[in-house]
């Protein structure tokens, strides 16, 4: 009786375990991701919900449009700090799929510095333009807060350019990007629900202006954002 193996059976085994492996990783790195995405989603859920308590506390409206001030005052580039009472775990603010990391701790500074994960649909659901549900006709159809690369959208002139340079998908940005989740983005929209979308449906071009899911005013094409190249579609 032979108490060991040859060589060519060791190899055999070795083949047969590499086959293996090569067969279950795909399904590993699919449920990974999905797990991910997951997680994700219930970091937007509960940010989201922080927007609504807010709104519900300041007669149903987001933070206003300010202008002057210092940097930490302007609601767009610091949503995190003004809903923070509403959530309070920063936590919520990483998206594990992110390569960015979420601010250091609660200080006004250093989420003033947070860089990203999400963004808030700052100039289609602030403030100024009134009570949400006076402006947002389709809360179900209308994004609050979403997968981002800087925490402000839109911040600046309204434009296909900028759009693309905010959710981190121009040259400059493309080791980030929206779209981190297998190709798709994470959405919460004006109704609490969370859902993700592929890339050219989140963008949603052609979009008029004050129409979901964007609401607010387009500075180019007469109002009407128009799909334009995106620099880095695919992650």
């Amino acid at each position: 009786m032979r108490s060991k193996f040859t060589l060519l059976e060791m190899l055999v085994v070795m083949a047969l375990i590499a086959i293996l492996c090569s067969m279950l990783m795909p399904a590993v790195q699919k449920a990974r991701a999905s797990s991910l995405q997951a997680a994700c989603s219930s970091n937007l859920r509960q940010l989201d919900m922080a927007f609504q308590l807010y709104a519900s506390d300041y007669r149903d409206r987001l933070m206003p449009y300010i202008t002057g001030g210092t940097t930490l005052q302007h609601p767009g580039t610091n949503w995190t700090r003004y809903i923070y009472p509403y959530y309070q775990d920063i936590k919520l603010l990483s998206c594990p799929a992110s390569p960015n990391a979420g601010p250091d701790d609660s200080s006004a500074e250093s989420l003033h510095l947070y860089d990203g994960n999400y963004a808030w649909n700052y100039d289609g659901t602030q403030g100024h333009r009134g009570p949400l549900c006076g402006h947002l006709k389709e809360p179900s159809a209308s994004y609050i807060v979403f997968d981002s690369g800087d925490q402000c959208v839109i911040y600046g002139k309204n434009d296909w350019k900028n759009l693309m340079e905010e959710l981190d998908l121009d040259w400059d940005s493309h080791n980030e990007g929206c779209n981190r989740h297998r190709g798709q983005v994470n959405i919460a929209f004006g109704d609490g629900h969370v859902a993700s979308r592929d890339l050219e449906p989140f963008l949603a071009a052609p979009n008029p202006s004050f129409a979901p899911p964007w609401c607010l005013e387009w500075e180019v094409d007469g109002g009407v954002l128009q799909l334009g190249e995106i620099p880095f579609p695919k992650r």
